[in-house]
């Protein structure tokens, strides 16, 4: 197996994202995503599903970059699955302190973690 197929292989591991809106210089808002296990990969869009297709992408490379460097890539982190409800195998919740809750549907200006499922 090559080196792209094997990090696309392991970026389908359920990782845990961390969502969040932000505010460019011009004061306009901007959905970020990044990966709790891999510092420094992120990605970023105009809406929150634009920010996460972002990442996805982002997550191969850099799972790639580290295969290539042989260097070790990140488990994903263990999460209950009871502690949410699957839409589209993802669980999404919203941190509040060190507990998770489920996600409301205002989710701006809040961090949402979610884990894929599959």
């Amino acid at each position: 197996m090559d080196t792209r197929s094997k990090a696309e292989e392991l970026a389908r591991r359920p990782y845990l994202i961390m969502t969040s809106v932000e505010e460019t210089t011009d004061d306009q808002p901007i959905h970020f995503a990044r990966v709790l296990e891999m510092d420094g990969c992120f990605g970023q869009g105009a809406s929150r599903d634009e920010a996460i297709a972002d990442l996805r992408s982002a997550i191969v490379d850099f799972i790639e970059s580290l295969l290539e460097d042989g260097l070790p890539v990140p488990e994903p982190t263990k999460v209950d699955s009871t502690l949410g409800t699957a839409t589209q195998g993802v669980f999404t919740f919203i941190a509040q302190g060190k507990k998770l809750q489920k996600q409301i549907e205002n989710y701006q200006d809040d961090y949402v973690l979610l884990a894929q499922t599959t």
